[in-house]
């Protein structure tokens, strides 16, 4: 082939090349929505109906979704920072105290926060019934209800952090502490998968529900204009049954 010819022939090809790369295409990657809760709820019943309930959300509105589990702090530390797209999984009142993050008002579904213990006896119902109380109590830190209410209730020695649930869990049943509060589904979870060789779980009973409220997506203020649509999204898969069905696959996968 000529020097010339070939010269043709490759300006043709770059020709080519640049019209292609500017015709839209449907195989372009979906934008990505990333959303994060603590490394409990996410390994849990409740991380697994999320996640199917919010894939199918954000599939629907074009997107592609990833769910993430972090340290609880952290998770709320990163989309707080906008480093994520925000939170799977808030209270309704959690708006009163993020700064960047806004609430989807559609629910995701309802969340119970109980305490737990071992020492036989013990009857709580809401968090006003451990006033004046001597229990040592724990909660996972970096959760938000049990955060908000409890320094009320319990006196400052008596109240602490920990980081995971089943640290909390074996705390209590070795003894160290007298209640630990937490989220139902997480607890009956971690209660499951318990190395039941090195830890006997047998002895732990839900003592009271402290709390029954709303579990609402919270997205970061870059996407304001996305929750009514993801509302909207979410009521018609409530009202086409696919949130209830999505929990029962959740379920089967324990």
């Amino acid at each position: 082939m000529k020097p010339r010819t070939r010269q043709k022939m490759v300006g043709l090809g770059m020709i080519v090349v640049l019209l292609v790369a500017a015709l839209p295409s449907s195989s372009v990657a979906a934008e990505k929505i990333v959303l994060v809760s603590s490394e409990d709820t996410k390994a849990s019943f409740t991380g697994r109906w999320l996640n199917l309930i919010y894939t199918e959300v954000f599939r629907r509105l074009g997107y592609e979704f990833q769910y993430t589990g972090y340290p609880n702090e952290r998770a709320a530390m990163v989309a707080e920072d906008g480093d994520v797209d925000g939170e799977i999984q808030r209270a309704a009142n959690y708006e009163k105290v993020t700064k960047n993050l806004l609430k989807v008002e559609e629910p995701s579904f309802l969340v119970i926060v109980a305490a737990y213990a071992v020492t036989p006896g013990i009857v709580l119902d809401g968090w006003e019934s451990l006033k004046n109380t001597n229990y040592i109590v724990e909660y996972r830190r970096g959760s938000k209800v049990a955060q908000s209410a409890l320094p009320k209730v319990v006196k400052p020695e008596k109240l602490s952090t920990i980081t995971t649930v089943e640290q909390g869990l074996k705390k209590l049943i070795t003894g160290r502490i007298d209640l630990f509060i937490e989220q139902e589904r997480v607890v009956a979870e971690t209660l499951r998968n318990f190395d039941k060789g090195k830890f006997d779980p047998s002895s732990v009973y839900q003592a009271g529900i402290m709390w029954t409220g709303e579990s609402h997506v919270y997205l970061h203020k870059k996407h304001a204009a996305l929750l009514p649509k993801i509302t909207e999204v979410l009521k018609a898969m409530k009202q086409e049954g696919v949130v209830e069905r999505y929990k029962e696959i959740a379920q089967k996968a324990q």
